[in-house]
């Protein structure tokens, strides 16, 4: 279920959603745990928009899970133990998101669906 459905189904503003899943202070400092370089978030941003074709497209149809390997892989170069645990990956992609105005992903439901979030 996406942050706007769950909002109007049980009354919550999306915001105090936000807040509850992804944790209030310091949403923003995953993405400093993830330690992306400047041309390694390029490349996610690449992978996720194509935004060598379209420069403006901030739309991605890759599922989370396929954007989150893609980082792992990109990280273990240098760090070969590299991994998102949990949440972890959920909280850098709504990050990332934010950083780079990405409005909507593609996400896999019960391995079958594609749903957009």
């Amino acid at each position: 279920m996406r942050f706007t459905q769950a909002s109007a189904r049980y009354g919550i503003p999306k915001g105090t959603l936000y807040d509850n899943i992804l944790g209030k202070s310091k949403r923003m400092a995953v993405l400093e745990e993830a330690g992306l370089t400047p041309s390694e978030e390029a490349a996610v941003l690449e992978f996720c928009c194509d935004v060598s074709v379209s420069p403006y497209n901030r739309r991605t149809k890759k599922s989370l899970n396929s954007v989150l390997t893609f980082v792992e892989k990109l990280r273990r170069t240098r760090d070969p133990e590299f991994m998102f645990t949990g949440l972890s990956g959920f909280r850098w992609w709504w990050a990332f998101c934010k950083k780079h105005n990405i409005v909507s992903l593609y996400y896999e439901n019960n391995g079958s669906m594609n749903n957009t979030l």
